[in-house]
């Protein structure tokens, strides 16, 4: 049976000599100590026993141990080596001294070996691990297995040898620094604390990609593509050029490399006399079996039948955490209070082995906000010791959330938690960005000052909500625990809505949605509940809708809550997006599997998200709200912001004057517009195209609405013909559409694709 690896956490270097020059590297470099400390009996006697062994056999140690440097310190140019010399080993003080030799390998960064030394005179600065192999790597029968097993993605271009070797080619990637960034103020010294987590804003992607050459003593950061599932890879030393090696930063870890697409950075050196080309340049890896705890884990998150998809995606934050369970949700929360007259923390941060309490921030009794964001600033950039608490020091119930955060794949950004009462403001969100928090966890959205909140407080501004969008597209993930009328549930902002976990994994089907609009007056319910629901259930069963049909409406009573309960019997997915309506007593609804609650100032914002999202537009029987709605959406599509398609206002009692259809009169508006108007001696032609109004449908049944949408549905280019609609317009309203992100129907695009 193969044996899994014994891989130790970060080693701090605690002594580094004077800077010397190295001759053959053409670079600078020193001798250091990196401590182990409070290791394990195991690790002790297995660091002994390996020293002995290499000095009886005259081996070098170096066979029988590796320094895996960290991936934020290699991509700078800093590199990691054993000199072989034995370490030291102490029982008593239960720690391990390995003897290192450092090297600056990026000429950028001319005095990052003389900054390492200071920070190394305040303080042990984590710098890597020490990998000890137990057994050998796995063949190439078994990486075949693995691969077959769906627990192990290679790129198409690979090679693996009969040693087990994988070769794996660069991708036309290359990653540059700021040095005029690295050299503003302590920015090169939080870097090197916080590794990669510090390099976000001084590392980014050349557009140039690879240079056609690796010229001689020049460093590189490129990357490659591997997704791992129950194992750990060592990358080789050595590349496929004799002249180039890999820096120090060497180990992949099982499962937390997960997602294919994901670029895994890669830094090489060109140690030769001659450039080298990077056409077909690979770095070469071996593969060896994960440990008996992360086994049991990959059982978890990478089940029979979607462990390939889950290991292309990347092994999510909430699938290794369990977020969205309530009660994982309250434990991570359980000592944040809503105000500093509660005693308790102002918020925390959760990462691997660590978390840190931030506290109430009150002067003279009194909570001062704008302290408090900064305080946050610092906690978030390491610069304050006081709460952090590690090993024993973190509560039980929590440790195996923190050890999830391990594992966490894709980007690897995700490993950092913030949560508090409620989400900070917006320019603090930023700050927690720029500082590799990845994700952000509260009970709401927050209170005005002197406001009385009442849970759950979920209402968004649109200054908010558009920062949410952009730093989701960014990576961030933002959850809320909600808790009221004795109901719990915990859920993410996902493509700019807040999604229960089943509203996530259905989202993504979603490709027509239909708006209803209309009366938060309950005394409608009774009279239109039957013909809403056949109408739904009629459109649920359309060959061209089925899972991906979804209905959109405003969160309330009267209308919205009929059409919300008829989706719900018909299992039809659910959006409800709507404004704070408790200020004139209605009473929101938390049902629907997607929602997004907004105050009234942001109506606009709440409108747009309903009207762009879907492709149908339904106005039941209304009053003044639905009327703004009608104008709004009709707006919306005649700049190109919706796409044109059936637009149905439905009255099957007949309200309007003498028995007449409720929207008639509102409907003859529209048409008067866009007529050709004159008056008073001037001829000023239509006010709108007449296209628009011909997309609005007068029905006096909601049987006659399905006819008209099932219509459009069965074929949307002969709909366009013979409302006189120009492609042209459905084309920019397909295209801005797509470029925000929605969801464009199956059938528009094929109905473009005919007429083109």
């Amino acid at each position: 049976m193969l044996a899994s690896p014994l891989v130790t956490g970060d080693g701090q270097l605690v002594n580094v000599g004077e800077v010397h020059f190295n001759e053959e590297l053409a670079a600078p470099q020193a001798l250091g100590v990196m401590r182990f400390s409070h290791t394990s009996d195991a690790l002790r006697g297995l660091v002994r026993d390996l020293r002995d062994r290499a000095a009886r056999d005259s081996l070098p140690l170096q066979r029988f141990m590796e320094i895996s440097g960290r991936s934020g310190h290699s991509r700078i140019g800093l590199d990691v080596r054993l000199t072989g010399e034995p370490p030291e080993v102490s029982d008593s003080q239960r720690t391990v001294d390995a003897r290192v030799a450092l090297t600056a390998l990026n000429a950028v960064l001319a005095e990052s070996l003389a900054d390492l030394r200071c920070l190394c005179d305040a303080g042990g600065v984590d710098f890597g691990r020490l990998f000890i192999p137990r057994g050998p790597a796995l063949g190439r029968d078994e990486i075949e297995e693995a691969l077959d097993r769906g627990w192990l993605l290679l790129p198409e271009r690979h090679r693996i040898d009969a040693d087990g070797v994988m070769e794996i080619p660069l991708l036309n990637m290359r990653y540059v620094l700021s040095s005029r960034l690295l050299g503003v103020g302590r920015n090169f010294a939080e870097m090197l604390v916080k590794g990669k987590h510090g390099l976000t804003i001084f590392q980014s992607l050349s557009p140039a990609g690879l240079p056609p050459t690796l010229a001689a003593k020049e460093f590189l950061v490129g990357a490659m593509h591997i997704a791992l599932g129950p194992f750990v890879a060592l990358i080789e030393r050595q590349t496929s050029s004799p002249d180039v090696f890999h820096l120090a930063s060497r180990l992949l870890d099982g499962v937390r490399t997960t997602g294919i697409t994901t670029p895994r950075q890669v830094e090489l050196y060109n140690g030769g006399e001659e450039a080298v080309p990077t056409e077909g340049l690979a770095v070469r890896l071996r593969l060896y079996p994960a440990d008996v705890r992360l086994a049991g884990l990959v059982e978890r998150v990478l089940p029979p039948g979607r462990a390939r998809n889950v290991l292309a995606a990347g092994v999510d934050f909430a699938d290794l955490t369990g977020v969205f369970d309530p009660a994982v949700a309250r434990g991570l929360l359980d000592e944040i209070t809503a105000g500093p007259d509660e005693g308790g923390s102002y918020g925390r941060i959760f990462m691997p082995g660590r978390m840190l309490a931030i506290p109430w921030e009150q002067e003279e009794g009194v909570w001062l906000q704008e302290f408090q964001w900064r305080l946050v600033y610092e906690y978030a950039r390491g610069n304050i010791p006081e709460g952090v608490l590690v090993g024993e020091e973190i509560p039980k119930r929590l440790r195996p959330f923190l050890e999830g955060l391990r594992y966490v794949g894709g980007e690897q950004d995700l490993s950092k938690v913030f949560v508090a009462e409620a989400l900070p403001p917006v320019d603090t969100l930023r700050v927690l960005k720029r500082n590799g928090i990845g994700v952000v966890a509260a009970r709401g959205m927050g209170c005005a000052v002197g406001e009385h909140c009442r849970l759950p407080h979920f209402r968004m501004d649109q200054t908010l909500y558009e920062e949410l969008v952009r730093l989701e597209n960014e990576g961030m993930r933002f959850y809320l625990l909600l808790e009221y009328n004795g109901h719990a549930q915990v859920r993410e902002f996902f493509r700019g809505l807040w999604v229960t976990r089943q509203g996530k994994e259905r989202l993504p089907r979603v490709h027509t949605t239909m708006a209803m609009f209309g009366s938060s007056c309950d005394v409608l319910g009774p009279v239109l509940e039957a013909p809403i629901t056949e109408f739904l259930r009629k459109l649920r069963d359309h060959p061209r809708l089925g899972e991906g049909f979804a209905v959109a409406h405003g969160s309330g009573p009267g209308v919205m809550q009929t059409v919300d309960n008829a989706a719900a019997a018909l299992g039809i997915y659910r959006m409800g997006v709507g404004i704070n309506a408790e200020e004139i007593g209605q009473k929101t609804n938390f049902e629907p599997e997607a929602v997004a609650q907004f105050t009234n100032l942001a109506m606009n914002t709440r409108q747009d998200i309903l009207d762009r999202r879907s492709v149908f537009k339904v106005f039941n029987l209304g009053g003044y709200g639905t009327s703004y709605e009608v104008n709004m959406a009709l707006t919306f599509m005649k700049i190109g912001q919706c796409l044109p398609a059936p637009y149905i206002f439905v009255d099957p009692v007949g309200l309007g004057p003498g028995g007449e259809p409720f929207w008639r009169q509102t409907l003859n508006q529209f048409r008067t517009l866009s007529s050709d108007l004159s008056g008073g001696g001037h001829d000023l032609g239509p006010l709108g195209p007449r296209w628009i109004v011909n997309c609005c449908h007068e029905v006096t049944s909601y049987e006659q609405g399905y006819d008209v949408i099932a219509a459009f549905l069965d074929d949307p280019a002969a709909y366009w013909r013979q409302r006189e609609i120009p492609l042209e317009k459905v084309r920019q309203a397909r295209d801005n559409l797509h470029r925000a992100g929605m969801p464009i129907p199956p059938c528009i695009d094929e109905a473009l694709g005919e007429e083109a």
